[in-house]
């Protein structure tokens, strides 16, 4: 039985979606057909599915844009997925307390009132703190006024009605928002989406490519335009089966040799200043997109017939030590501080019921059938990459399993209370694991 799981690389907080709308069409004078730019006054569209007006989130209403003229209107384009978009919530609560009267954030979702309403509850059934902010659902309207690709994304509306600033979640302060509102206008980077025109589900470089008569095929390459960037592998939840694809597209060095050694960020170490060279920590969105093109981002693909995993990685190893000969890189055996998930009873509370292969995990909580330990602790980099300590195994349960949790995933507090019921617990120690070590040679 096999589980094919897509990766998202979570290392840069940027997430590509598609416009509803690609060949847009304004029918307003000031709009040409990239939308509304900064500069150009915003027809009074009516908003559909507003929901939140007056505290209130009953049935969502309509509501003219021009309801909020007057005030500093920042639309806030995300997603219950983005974990960036569900970070920036309290922050603009908190703003939007500040600049009260004065200002009004507006996040717009295109997903339904019912896939908001629930994200919202189970929000609030966890921090114990509710959204006030009226919200936009299942959103046609703004995002042909306002077309990207990424999330988050905030357009900066005047109150005159005039776009006064087009900006990823880094230029959202307190700072910015109080001296728009009083010069009446701001200079901020302006966020540049690329189109994404590139079908996660198929390979990068070899689309149509069939390997019955052949063993493998790989290509390295620069930084491409228009294909985002991100991870797919191919993952069997048995050990040691097939991988046929690995697809990295604009990754940084350690990116992929991340992959290569199946390692996470915490479990690498780049000696002397590789750090800074290869993964600068002063780069956030478009500014760390323009230092990938600057040829540090590359993108690496592999397909292989039937073979083992084991072999398939060793494969993409051996090439990427050949196609970046200025670096060491190995596996070395070191002592460090881990969250170390661990066994509280010899108790078999996991053994799985049968079933095909599933895993899912959000913030709220997970659900894997039928998937290896293994499983559960790679999708736990996810939610668990604010901890600094790397995740692993040391239960020893080699067996097939179901584990189902509700939890804050960003929690260990959290998501111990939910694994007890497994007799299964997250404690911090220092062990021994292997660490991918990148050199300068």
């Amino acid at each position: 039985m096999k589980l094919k799981l897509c990766f998202l690389l979570l290392l840069c907080p940027i997430f590509w979606v598609h416009a509803q709308d690609k060949n847009l069409s304004v029918t307003s004078g000031s709009a040409n057909n990239r939308g509304i730019a900064i500069g150009q006054q915003v027809p009074d569209v009516l908003i559909q599915n507003i929901s939140g007006l007056n505290g209130s989130n009953k049935t969502p209403a309509a509501l003219s844009l021009s309801a909020f003229k007057g005030k500093l209107l920042i639309l806030d384009f995300w997603a219950t997925w983005c974990a960036p978009c569900i970070a920036m919530i309290p922050k603009m609560e908190a703003l939007q307390e500040e600049f009260n009267g004065r200002m009004q954030f507006l996040p717009v979702a295109y997903q339904s009132f019912k896939e908001v309403d629930a994200f919202y509850r189970k929000l609030l059934q966890q921090t114990g703190k509710s959204v006030s902010l009226p919200t936009v659902t299942a959103d046609t309207t703004l995002v042909r006024l306002f077309p990207h690709q990424t999330l988050p994304h905030y357009v900066w509306i005047g109150s005159d009605g005039v776009v006064k600033a087009i900006t990823d979640r880094e230029a959202v302060s307190a700072e910015n928002i109080n001296a728009l509102l009083k010069a009446g206008r701001l200079e901020l980077k302006v966020k540049t989406d690329e189109k994404m025109l590139y079908d996660t589900s198929k390979p990068l470089f070899f689309a149509g490519s069939d390997l019955d008569n052949g063993i493998f095929r790989s290509q390295l390459s620069g930084y491409i335009t228009n294909v985002g960037r991100g991870i797919y592998n191919d993952v069997d939840v048995q050990s040691g089966g097939p991988v046929r694809r690995i697809t990295g597209r604009n990754l940084t060095v350690p990116e992929l040799f991340r992959i290569a050694y199946r390692k996470g960020k915490k479990e690498t170490v780049l000696e002397g200043a590789l750090a800074e060279e290869l993964e600068p920590k002063n780069l956030v969105s478009a500014d760390f997109l323009n230092w990938l093109k600057q040829g540090r981002g590359y993108c690496y693909e592999l397909l292989v017939s039937q073979q083992p995993s084991a072999r398939a990685y060793a494969l993409m190893q051996d090439q990427l030590n050949g196609g970046f000969p200025d670096y060491r890189v190995g596996l070395e055996k070191r002592k460090v501080k881990a969250l170390v998930l661990v066994r509280t009873s010899s108790q078999d509370k996991l053994r799985t019921s049968g079933g095909q292969p599933a895993v899912y995990l959000n913030g709220f909580g997970c659900k894997l059938t039928s998937c290896f330990l293994s499983v559960f602790i790679d999708r736990l980099q996810a939610p668990l990459q604010g901890n600094p300590l790397p995740v692993i195994d040391q239960t020893g349960y080699t067996g097939m399993a179901d584990l189902e949790l509700t939890a804050n995933m960003g929690s260990i507090g959290e998501i111990n209370k939910a694994l007890a019921r497994y007799d299964l617990r997250f404690v911090e120690k220092t062990a021994e694991i292997e660490m991918l070590i990148i050199r300068k040679r």
